[in-house]
């Protein structure tokens, strides 16, 4: 990688998908037992990343590079550009570094998200954040008979909606490895398993439960829509 936040970046995400996809032991532990005997954080950390985050969980170190990202050919790494034009032009979710106690890179601020746009995109691509919340109403949602569901792991559970409402409940599914989809993933999230078994995570019956809410709600939903619905 050419630009150093781009390798910042890189550095930071693989700590954070080990809780957001299910597997933080294979984090956890060997940075935990490095501490107790005194080893080198820096270089276990290294390995984690090059054994786990690039060779088990198989990230692509190209989707952090920018020139990568300039790409506009169709390919199995489009979605990385596509998840970044969303950002650039609609969401922002910068994802920058706290000011205290961050795995992130202070040069992971404001100004790397919004070079990368430019650099990316043009001149004059900017986040609309402001029309995107009029769009789908912000923190008053514009719509109705959702179900929102956040495994207790997943950093982004803090971007979703968490508490219940009318018509738009929202459950927390909690267990020490439930991230990012455990309502259809099951445990871990990834590599992922097409059934979403949930029997690898640690409270099975937390997951479970919550899948029970989901098909209730949507039971109930479904027959009030045929309760209104005009016979022919």
């Amino acid at each position: 990688l050419e630009i150093d936040g781009d390798f910042l970046y890189f550095l930071a995400d693989a700590a954070v998908i080990a809780f957001q996809y299910g597997n933080p032991d294979a984090l956890c532990t060997p940075l935990v037992e490095a501490k107790k005997a005194g080893e080198d954080l820096v270089a276990v950390y290294a390995k984690y990343v090059k054994d786990f985050y690039v060779g088990t969980f198989g990230v692509s170190v190209e989707t952090y590079n920018q020139n990568h990202l300039k790409n506009t050919a169709v390919n199995e790494g489009s979605s990385d550009r596509l998840w970044w034009f969303q950002v650039c032009t609609e969401v922002a979710y910068f994802q920058v570094a706290p000011s205290n106690d961050s795995v992130r890179s202070s040069k992971i601020n404001t100004k790397y998200h919004l070079d990368l746009c430019k650099n990316v995109f043009g001149e004059g691509i900017y986040p609309e954040v402001d029309m995107t919340n009029i769009y789908y109403g912000g923190t008053k949602i514009a719509g109705s008979k959702i179900v929102f569901t956040n495994g207790s792991q997943d950093p982004w559970r803090h971007a979703s909606k968490q508490t219940s409402s009318p018509d738009m409940p929202s459950y927390i599914i909690t267990c020490h490895n439930c991230g990012h989809g455990t309502d259809m993933r099951g445990c871990p999230q990834s590599p992922l398993s097409i059934e979403g078994n949930a029997e690898n995570c640690s409270a099975p019956d937390a997951v479970n439960k919550v899948r029970q809410k989901m098909i209730e709600h949507i039971d109930l939903w479904l027959s009030e829509c045929k309760g209104t619905g005009r016979s022919s």
